[in-house]
């Protein structure tokens, strides 16, 4: 795909060793573009297995393998539950890259605590759930639609939503409540920004199989005395029988959607939300 060359894409949520942002700063950086890497820096307990076994530095490992694709890459430590270090990462981004052309705003608070029914859903875990998955993106997108439009050369927001911001679950209201807002704010900030060239998008990934942690998962595990990758096993499995082509996404199938997104080819395309979802959903 055309139009990535010397392009700069600024990707949130990137740190993970099989996640959706590592695979699409890999994508987007074979396809010329230079990438800046922001993620939140997690404590032990709260990364996966096979990150602590392989002694994965987060964005500062996928980082070195940008690197080594020839394009440049800034790493920037940011919660983006704190608005304040959102907006110092975007000027520290804006003022080291000289520009920003793509922003993919990936990062999802941590599954698992929310898997309760409505009457037990704590305040905060909701709260906590609305800030990384709502507001962080609605403010990313601002911040990075004031410099593109000072730029003057349009843009491309990619939002990765979910196959939950177009049903709801049981023990899931407040993950499909915050993305189901990611669908809104798409729309509507297409429409702000398209005279200015600035096209804004979502993707709608159904399950992935990434190896983020997930709290329930591993309570789950803990309960049936088994390792937790033993138990995400399973369930990546029974999740691929329930889907029409045979398998859950893997974080390249959705790379390959944000790339094309982010390419010229996709250039009068704004508003919309795609499902990456091997059949399992239509709408």
């Amino acid at each position: 795909m055309a139009g990535l060359e010397s392009k700069v894409a600024l990707i949130t949520g990137a740190g993970g060793m099989k996640g959706i942002g590592r695979a699409t700063a890999l994508k987007l950086a074979a396809q010329g573009a230079d990438i800046a890497l922001t993620d939140v820096q997690r404590s032990p307990e709260d990364l996966p297995p096979g990150e602590v076994r392989r002694q994965w530095h987060g964005i500062e490992s996928v980082a070195e393998e940008v690197q080594a694709l020839g394009r440049r890459c800034l790493r920037v430590w940011c919660d983006l539950s704190d608005s304040e270090q959102i907006q110092a990462m975007m000027r520290q981004v804006a003022e080291h890259c000289g520009h920003i052309d793509i922003l993919v705003n990936n990062a999802r608070a941590i599954i698992g605590r929310d898997k309760v029914p409505i009457t037990e859903l704590r305040e905060d875990v909701w709260q906590h759930f609305l800030a990384i998955n709502t507001t962080a993106v609605f403010l990313c997108t601002k911040f990075v639609g004031q410099v593109m439009v000072r730029q003057g050369q349009g843009g491309r927001i990619i939002n990765i939503a979910s196959d939950a911001a177009k049903r709801g679950s049981a023990m899931g209201a407040a993950y499909s409540a915050s993305k189901f807002a990611v669908l809104g704010l798409t729309q509507a900030s297409a429409l702000d920004l398209a005279p200015y060239g600035i096209t804004v998008n979502a993707v709608c990934p159904g399950p992935v199989n990434t190896d983020r942690l997930s709290y329930w998962e591993r309570t789950q595990a803990e309960a049936q005395g088994i390792p937790l990758e033993e138990f995400r096993a399973k369930i990546v499995a029974e999740a691929g029988q329930r889907t029409p082509l045979g398998r859950i996404a893997e974080p390249e199938d959705i790379a390959g959607l944000v790339a094309f997104l982010a390419s010229d080819e996709a250039r009068f395309i704004t508003g919309q939300a795609y499902n990456v979802n091997g059949g399992s959903l239509f709408h």
